[in-house]
């Protein structure tokens, strides 16, 4: 087995790996997901009742939008919008109480003028711009290879340099969730809209949500892996054509 080979089966080990842990991770709140859907709340409302009642209770100057898809809930901070999924809207379930309160709570971020959030935000706007030369700068790298090694490599770097970007807004990301949960949990308990029982099932569905920030830091790597794995695959096979 020559070492080219012994690399290659390691690398897709790894992304095999990693791959497994994003998709396990989505499917686990998926399922915990679908299970609370169907748990009704004490206080008998849906997910839009409960914003329309909350967006009042904490002052806030959002509004309410909805659009389909699962799991698709999420805050605006440019539209100043709650954006809710047609089942969170529409269900007077814990599922639909607890993402809802979720997502409130980067609106109450967004009030409070929360440090990370603010960062998490500009972070964001810069990568949206930024992101969008990784792959030309893989392919210009790979092409400029067969005539100039030094600029390839330089080119390589700032793609690497890129994607550490997008890496690093990823890990910005995960304590602005786990702070927007943290405040979601204390509006409940605070406003008596969930039992203590209730409580520590949205604890359960929060915390498992929490996981998938941290799978979705593997995404990048695995678009990475991949894409530098078909783009030398593809220069290996020339090479040997030649």
């Amino acid at each position: 087995m020559t070492t080219e080979i012994k690399i290659i089966l390691i690398v897709t080990g790894i992304l095999l790996l990693l791959l497994t842990i994003v998709l396990s991770s989505r499917s686990r709140i998926r399922r915990v997901y679908r299970r609370y859907l169907k748990v009704g709340n004490s206080v008998g409302l849906t997910g839009s009742q409960f914003a329309s009642t909350a967006i009042d209770q904490l002052d806030l100057n959002i509004t309410l939008g909805v659009t389909d898809g699962e799991l698709a809930d999420a805050y605006s901070p440019k539209q100043n919008m709650l954006i809710m999924s047609r089942q969170v809207c529409d269900t007077a379930s814990l599922a639909s109480l607890t993402i809802t309160a979720h997502e409130l709570g980067h609106a109450m971020q967004q009030q409070k003028n929360d440090t990370m959030f603010g960062l998490s935000q500009i972070w964001r706007r810069i990568n949206r711009f930024t992101s969008k030369f990784f792959t030309p700068l893989l392919i210009a790298s790979f092409i400029v290879l067969f005539f100039n090694m030094s600029t390839a490599l330089t080119l390589l770097w700032i793609a690497i340099g890129v994607f550490i970007f997008n890496f690093l807004e990823k890990i910005i990301t995960i304590p602005v969730e786990y702070n927007a949960s943290k405040r979601a949990l204390w509006y409940l308990k605070e406003y008596h809209y969930v039992s203590n029982t209730e409580l520590h099932k949205a604890k359960k569905l929060l915390g498992i949500a929490a996981q998938t920030y941290i799978a979705s830091l593997f995404d990048g790597l695995i678009i990475f892996g991949n894409k530098l794995n078909a783009l030398f695959s593809k220069g290996g096979k020339k090479k040997r054509r030649r």
